[in-house]
């Protein structure tokens, strides 16, 4: 696997992010032990205190970055998935994250796939899930939030129940009344996911239904939030440009690159375990080339004004760094913070703020800038 002591930008070594602490590989060692679902559980059982424990921040003018309008004390994001019901809200900031979605969150209350249904892929450092949108529902969340603190700006993430009978002029209404449930609550952007894998239908591809979706949300935004697009790496060129144009039609703000991958190529693990695993979408290293084509694709596609956020295999700083570089002007993470640890993101910001010091660069200005 690459590591940012091996990866090089314009034929100049990077300094390399300091190696995973040693008290959370004998702990990671623990948790592996666990069922996958019953890790992250702990993990957001334990979330306040370990938060509250790290409790710092790397603040640096050069890591400030815009995304729609919304000012970043940096641009790390937690990606929608790890805090799926919203009950961390208060604490991401003792992790050193600029800001979070929370999601994703859906109009009715599911129980998602049978499990098993999550696993890890160690030797990749990957994780392949079909969890299938699992949670609380969209009024709980709003109920739960409106109670909430944000120490960090924070999203909402927004998929379709993945019920069967939820599709069509059904699945537009429900992305609708989760939109409704949130749209008053101090959030500070909305994203519309129309890529999961895992539900009945997979990834959105009627050009006429996200036209629906888009254009419900905007007659009730009338706070003006900025809405984002998650669209996924397995996207086709065609399915890619019409979802830019749609994007573009209805004032999209900007997109979320990407979603998870339901290819397997490239993999170190067992191909026979990966078999094993079944159906779902992978998520961590391997899914980086993917991810980063979707960001050059659409980088070239959306309008001047419109705003990337990178998500897929951001594991370093140096990832943040391309992905920044290839267009994007925030980066999001989950899987790399299981394998990681807590305080990767510190880490991660460190290694960023090295390698924008060594080009002389602050990260709006090293946004899109490979592509100069």
């Amino acid at each position: 696997m690459t590591t940012a002591s091996d990866q090089n930008f314009e034929g100049v070594d990077n300094p390399a992010m300091a190696p995973t602490p040693g008290w959370y590989e004998a702990l990671r060692v623990s948790l592996f032990q666990f069922d996958p679902e019953e890790a992250h559980k702990l993990a957001i059982q334990f979330a306040p205190i370990a938060a509250g424990w790290i409790g710092k921040r790397v603040v640096d003018k050069r890591l400030r970055t815009s995304v729609a309008g919304l000012e970043l004390e940096n641009p790390l994001g937690l990606a929608a998935g790890f805090d799926k019901n919203g009950h961390l809200t208060g604490c991401l900031s003792g992790f050193g994250f600029g800001f979070a979605e929370v999601g994703s969150i859906t109009g009715q209350s599911t129980g998602g796939n049978p499990k098993p249904r999550l696993f890890r892929l160690v030797d990749d450092e990957a994780v392949i899930n079909r969890l299938g949108l699992n949670g609380d529902g969209a009024d709980a969340i709003s109920d739960r939030l409106a109670k909430s603190q944000f120490s960090i700006p924070i999203g909402i993430n927004i998929a379709k129940t993945n019920l069967p009978a939820i599709n069509g002029e059904l699945a537009v209404q429900d992305m609708l009344h989760s939109f409704s449930s949130i749209k008053d609550l101090p959030v500070s952007f909305v994203t519309l996911n129309v890529s999961c894998p895992n539900t009945h239908e997979g990834i959105l591809k009627e050009t006429e239904e996200l036209d629906q979706i888009l254009a419900g949300v905007s007659s009730l935004n009338s706070r003006g939030l900025p809405i984002f697009l998650k669209l996924s790496p397995d996207s086709s060129p065609t399915l890619l440009e019409s979802s830019v144009e749609s994007a573009n039609k209805f004032g999209v703000k900007g997109f979320i690159l990407g979603n998870t991958t339901t290819a397997r190529a490239g993999l170190v693990t067992a191909p026979a375990r990966v078999t094993e695993m079944g159906m779902g979408g992978l998520s961590g290293p391997p899914l980086k080339s993917k991810a980063l084509d979707l960001v050059r694709n659409v980088y070239r596609l959306k309008s001047a004004e419109q705003i990337i956020i990178g998500c897929g295999g951001v594991s370093s700083g140096a990832d943040a760094y391309e992905f920044i570089r290839q267009g994007a002007s925030a980066v999001e993470l989950y899987t790399a913070l299981i394998y990681g640890g807590p305080d990767l993101p510190l880490r991660m910001l460190k290694e960023l703020l090295a390698l924008l010091e060594r080009d002389q660069l602050d990260v709006q200005s090293a946004v899109g800038s490979a592509h100069r």
